[in-house]
C-alpha cells in the first residue's frame, strides 16, 4: 500500500504541474476577482481527477445550492476528516479555502491555491487569525464565497467536534453573511484504501437576521453540520436501499 500511495502522490504532483501552473501563471498579473475566476475551473478539473486517482467514490448532495447567488456573500463551513476533504470539495464547488500557512509547504499546489484566493494564517498568532477574519469578510463580499474549517484540524475520532473556532462564525453574524454548512462522512479512510466510499451533503444557508445574538447564530450553525453527519454515518452505516444521501445527476459532481 505504501507503493500505491506514494504513486498517488507523484500522480497528484505531476497532474498539479499540468493543469494549475500555466493559469496560476497567466492569472498572476491581474487583480484578485479575475485570478480567482481564471482559476476556478482548473481547480475543480484537477480536484476532480484526484478523486480517480485515490479511488474516491463520491455520492454528493446539495452541492448545486453552492451556484448562483451564493458564489459571494456565503462561508461554508465543514467538519474536516482527511486533507482529502479540500479537493474533495473543491471538485463539486470550486471556491478558495482559509487555511494554516503549513500547507505553503505543499509545492505547485500551495502557490496556485494562492493565486486562486486562498487566506494562510499562523495559528499560534492571535493577530494573524485576527487579520485572516478581516480578509475573509473583504473576499466574500468583493470576490467570492469562501470554505473554512472551523475545527482548525482535523478530528481524531472521525466525529465533529463539540466546538470548533467560533471567530469566523461569529463575525459572519455580525457582518450578515449567510453560513453554509456539509458535512462530510468517510474521507479519512482514502489514503490507507484502494478505493474508499465518500458522503459530502451541503446544507441549505443558515442566515444571520434570523438568530439573535452570534452564540445563538454559530450554535446552529456547527448544530447542523453535526447532524447532517449523524444523517449521512447512519445512511452508509445501514444500507437500507433508499436511506442512502442520492448522487447528484450533474456531470462531474457524482461517483
Amino acid at each position: 500500500m505504501k507503493i500505491i500511495t506514494g504513486l498517488r502522490l507523484a500522480a497528484t504532483l505531476l497532474l498539479a504541474a499540468l493543469i494549475l501552473l500555466v493559469p496560476a501563471w497567466i492569472a498572476l498579473p491581474f487583480r484578485q476577482p479575475m485570478r480567482t475566476r481564471i482559476m476556478t475551473y482548473p481547480f475543480k478539473f484537477f480536484s476532480y481527477l484526484l478523486r480517480w486517482v485515490f479511488g474516491v467514490r463520491l455520492t454528493a448532495e446539495g452541492h448545486e445550492h453552492t451556484r448562483g447567488p451564493l458564489t459571494r456573500n456565503h462561508l461554508f463551513i465543514s467538519n474536516h476528516l482527511s486533507l482529502a476533504d479540500t479537493p474533495l470539495l473543491l471538485s463539486l464547488s470550486p471556491y478558495p479555502f482559509i487555511g494554516k500557512k503549513e500547507v505553503l509547504r505543499v509545492p505547485i499546489i500551495a502557490f496556485a491555491g494562492n493565486i486562486g484566493g486562498n487566506l494562510l494564517f499562523d495559528r499560534a498568532d492571535p493577530e494573524d487569525r485576527k487579520r485572516v477574519q478581516r480578509d475573509a469578510i473583504r473576499r466574500i463580499r468583493e470576490v467570492s464565497s469562501i470554505y473554512l474549517f472551523p475545527e482548525g484540524t482535523r478530528s481524531k475520532t472521525g466525529e465533529p467536534k463539540p466546538e470548533p473556532h467560533w471567530g469566523l462564525i461569529w463575525t459572519a453574524w455580525q457582518e450578515n453573511i449567510a453560513v453554509v454548512p456539509i458535512a462530510i462522512f468517510g474521507s479519512e479512510k482514502i489514503i490507507e484504501q484502494l478505493t474508499t466510499r465518500v458522503w459530502i451533503r451541503y446544507g441549505q444557508p443558515l442566515l444571520p437576521a434570523d438568530f439573535p445574538t452570534k452564540e445563538q447564530f454559530a450554535t446552529a450553525c456547527w448544530q447542523r453540520v453535526r447532524v447532517m453527519f449523524d444523517e449521512l454515518k447512519a445512511a452508509a452505516e445501514s444500507l437500507i436501499p433508499g436511506s442512502a444521501v442520492q448522487p447528484s445527476q450533474e456531470p462531474g459532481s457524482a461517483r
